[in-house]
């Protein structure tokens, strides 16, 4: 390991020095003794000598990374791609390090690169979309066929695939949702019938009949790969997150707290558990179980705006104001323009003695949701604001505007 690590140091830097090659390879060697701290140390130095260097700063990168220390590595994985974009391992580790801190949406392109399925498929579904993680984890299965991470992911891919086309179909033509799909062909799978009926749909996206068929397939696919990890990895985090997400459905909160607190025993870095159990505490109003939940998640996946938003949500309804501001305010620069989190940051703002703010943020919700339920609820807060204020005709204006979306939505 230390000779390749130097081999690559060697070849790709652009003016090597004695100097560089010794720090190189006592950072490597440093690197395979598991010193990862001279290894930092060691690949600093060659960094320092040759700012140019792309394997010295992927080395670096990849020290950190191998350390845990995932946002110290992200910046020396980008420089060393923006030197040298075609570095598959790096490109993928900066790809791994951001999916793992919550930020799908700039890890996929890197892993779009690298073609790893398990990964792309992660990645997709944590991005939203879900056809696409139902092809790159179906190929991924092929290979790792009772991986129960895979597993755990395809099965809510298709649950999640299902149920949006089934609200697709509903708004396309309502009196067809209802109605049974042909039966599938015999001998295929469900997963390989959602694969096939998922191409089918990029060809023609508002096929009733295709919708209603994936719609079924997905959902089929998504109970028998459920079924299947749980009859193949049944102690694992993933079959009790499943069943943990069963009892939640089912409103047995007790029971589905039981199963992810067996989660975070058998693995606490399990994304989004965290989260799910603070939604729970939350539901049964303990809100500081819920906040030291929320605070878990935000601590694992610091690039992931959904823990600071509900995280913010739950300091609010205990009267922190200071810090609900903070969290939404965080949430915000993660995803900006989002029209839930600006409404929650006007709201915030405003119990937080910052009324300028609290405007601002209603003002830009409404120029972008336009006609949602956000922009209505912003019209609403602005007007009693301006009331409060006693600026008579912008509070009127307001309540005339939200008025005009009642009649036109028929609310």
């Amino acid at each position: 390991m230390a000779t390749s690590v130097l081999c690559a140091c060697l070849l790709l830097s652009q003016a090597i020095t004695p100097e560089m090659i010794d720090h190189a390879r006592a950072g490597a060697e440093a690197q395979e003794q598991g010193r990862l701290d001279d290894a930092i140390r060691e690949f600093h130095k060659v960094t320092e000598l040759q700012p140019a260097s792309a394997a010295g700063h992927a080395n670096l990168g990849n020290a950190y990374f191998l350390k845990g220390d995932y946002r110290a590595s992200i910046p020396e994985l980008e420089e060393a791609l923006k030197i040298k974009p075609n570095l598959m391992g790096t490109q993928r580790t900066l790809g791994v390090v951001l999916l793992v801190l919550g930020d799908a949406d700039r890890a996929l392109p890197h892993l779009e690169m690298t073609g790893a399925p398990d990964l792309l498929g992660v990645a997709y579904y944590r991005t939203g979309r879900f056809g696409s993680a139902i092809v790159a984890l179906e190929a991924a299965l092929e290979a790792k066929p009772t991986d129960p991470d895979l597993l755990y992911y395809f099965g809510s891919a298709t649950a999640l695939a299902s149920k949006r086309t089934h609200d697709q179909l509903i708004r396309i033509k309502p009196e067809t949702a209802s109605q049974n799909p042909s039966p599938p062909e015999p001998g295929n799978s469900p997963s390989a019938d959602v694969v096939s009926l998922q191409k089918a749909l990029a060809l023609k996206p508002d096929d009733p009949k295709l919708l209603r068929a994936f719609s079924r397939a997905s959902e089929l696919a998504s109970q028998q790969t459920f079924e299947k990890l749980l009859q193949s990895n049944p102690g694992s985090a993933r079959s009790h997150q499943v069943a943990a997400e069963r009892q939640a459905a089912d409103g047995h909160l007790r029971e589905a707290r039981l199963e992810y607190a067996a989660v975070v025993q058998l693995n606490p870095y399990t994304p989004d558990v965290h989260l799910a159990l603070g939604k729970l505490f939350a539901e049964d109003g303990n809100w500081p179980a819920a906040i030291a939940q929320y605070r878990v998640e935000c601590e694992l996946q610091p690039a992931n705006p959904e823990p600071a938003y509900h995280l913010g949500s739950a300091l609010l309804k205990t009267g922190d104001a200071a810090g609900a501001l903070e969290q939404f305010a965080a949430a915000d620069k993660l995803r900006p323009e989002t029209p839930r989190i600006l409404l929650a940051l006007g709201q915030a703002a405003l119990a937080a003695n910052d009324p300028t703010r609290a405007e601002a943020a209603w003002a830009l919700l409404i120029r972008i949701d336009k006609d949602g339920e956000d922009a209505a609820a912003a019209h609403v807060r602005l007007a009693a604001l301006y009331r409060q204020q006693g600026r008579v005709k912008e509070a009127e204006r307001e309540s005339a505007a939200y008025e005009q979306m009642k009649n036109r939505k028929g609310r």
